[in-house]
């Protein structure tokens, strides 16, 4: 069983993947392969550095993903560039991790979960709504600028859009608690 965890910026999606991962599920989190593979000297981060230019590097001559932000979050075709980059690989290691798991309830975080056609990989989509004065609060308690969660979330596929594809649906507004319900009464159907 695979459960395929999405939402917004800010929205609470690893929260939510976090709770069904204490319950026993083997979570893979995209964000955390993407981060290592920004990281790695590879084929696929030259391909990014090429596309972005050298000046979002850091003085180690890796990728700094603040300055990679600050140049895609800001367009949407940008941001689409590095998807098209991105997203192959990171598919493929999720599948691989997924492989590595045979007999256990897989949970994946993946923000770009419908975006990049995973959704159609997993058993159950779950995603994760909060308003948007929400998202951005929770985003500036991360240091994130108003402007740029702004424009983070107006570069995303909209909350509405996503929920079309979800099995389930946990608005994220409530508390811990009633958020912790939403997760128990998902696990107890699988």
């Amino acid at each position: 069983m695979i459960i395929g965890v999405t939402g917004g910026l800010a929205t609470g999606k690893t929260t939510v993947a976090d709770m069904f991962a204490a319950k026993g599920a083997v979570k893979i989190d995209a964000d955390e392969i993407t981060h290592r593979l920004l990281e790695e000297n590879s084929e696929t981060s030259r391909e990014v550095i090429d596309l972005f230019g050298e000046d979002i590097l850091d003085r180690t001559g890796r990728i700094d993903r603040r300055k990679l932000a600050g140049k895609v979050f800001f367009s949407k075709q940008r941001l689409e560039a590095l998807c098209r980059v991105l997203h192959p690989v990171i598919i493929r290691r999720i599948k691989e991790q997924v492989e590595r798991f045979p007999e256990s309830i897989i949970v994946i975080d993946a923000p770009l979960l419908i975006e990049s056609r995973l959704h159609e990989y997993v058993d159950v989509v779950v995603v994760v709504t909060a308003a948007e004065r929400t998202q951005i609060e929770r985003a500036k308690d991360r240091g994130i600028s108003q402007e740029e969660a702004e424009n983070i979330i107006n570069n995303q596929m909209p909350l509405s859009e996503k929920v079309k594809s979800a099995d389930y649906i946990i608005d994220s507004n409530t508390n811990l608690d009633t958020i912790k319900e939403g997760v128990d009464k998902i696990w107890q159907k699988m």
